[in-house]
């Protein structure tokens, strides 16, 4: 009896380790990641249209094909490059996934033609001292990252990289403005306002991408598509 009883343990155990996650089911654990995720799998009830309704409790994914003209506008339009699974509709106030101490509205994929994952990127919002507390754990836990500031504008992020095992780590701070940084473009007090106001909420925004090993120099500072552009 208790043989039979422990192999129905095990038997429901290893099923529900094998129940493939779905999006927004419940938060997702993005130190646990594998790149053997299954993007059309895990967003299979978030792609359906009733979820772009604002009534729904869902967020609404939708899946578009990347071909190599859309990485640098010169490539070849007729040749697929990847396949990115979006989130167009979703409250800042969602709870998608986290990462130690930060939390995420958005969870978004990059896949290969074929559906493997090459980049998964999280977008947030967290406190100064969450993100400082962040940083220091994961250099806590792995080599020092390398630190590389970014400027566009009149905007100003900070880059911070990880290189674990079989995966780049990148985490991209809150957009600084400084309107010193492009002295040669004259604008009056009204505008500096109206830019401050106009970029109010994507200011406090942080992203965090992991990207697979085997596809870093491929995708870095190549993506000009929504959230993934800040992967540099």
């Amino acid at each position: 009896m208790m043989n039979k009883t422990f192999l129905l343990l095990v038997i429901t155990f290893f099923l529900t380790s094998c129940k493939a996650q779905e999006y927004e089911t419940e938060p997702f654990d993005l130190s646990t990641l594998s790149f053997k995720l299954n993007s059309e799998e895990f967003y299979s009830k978030s792609m359906d249209r009733k979820n772009n309704k604002f009534t729904s409790d869902r967020q609404y994914v939708e899946k578009d094909t990347l071909n190599e003209y859309d990485l640098d506008w010169t490539g070849n339009k007729n040749k697929i490059f990847g396949i990115q699974y979006r989130v167009v509709s979703y409250s800042p106030k969602d709870t998608v996934a986290f990462y130690k101490n930060l939390t995420f509205s958005r969870l978004q994929t990059l896949t290969t033609a074929q559906g493997d994952l090459m980049l998964m990127s999280a977008t947030g919002k967290g406190s100064d001292d969450n993100i400082k507390s962040f940083i220091q754990e994961l250099t806590a836990e792995y080599p020092n990252p390398s630190i590389k500031a970014e400027e566009f504008s009149f905007f100003k992020t900070y880059h911070y990289t990880w290189k674990i095992n079989d995966r780049i780590i990148q985490l991209v701070s809150k957009n600084k403005i400084d309107f010193d940084q492009t002295p040669h473009q004259v604008i009056t007090e009204k505008e500096k306002k109206d830019i401050i106001e106009i970029e109010k909420n994507r200011r406090d925004e942080i992203h965090l991408y992991i990207c697979k090993s085997d596809y870093e120099q491929k995708l870095r500072g190549k993506l000009n598509s929504g959230e993934f552009s800040a992967f540099k």
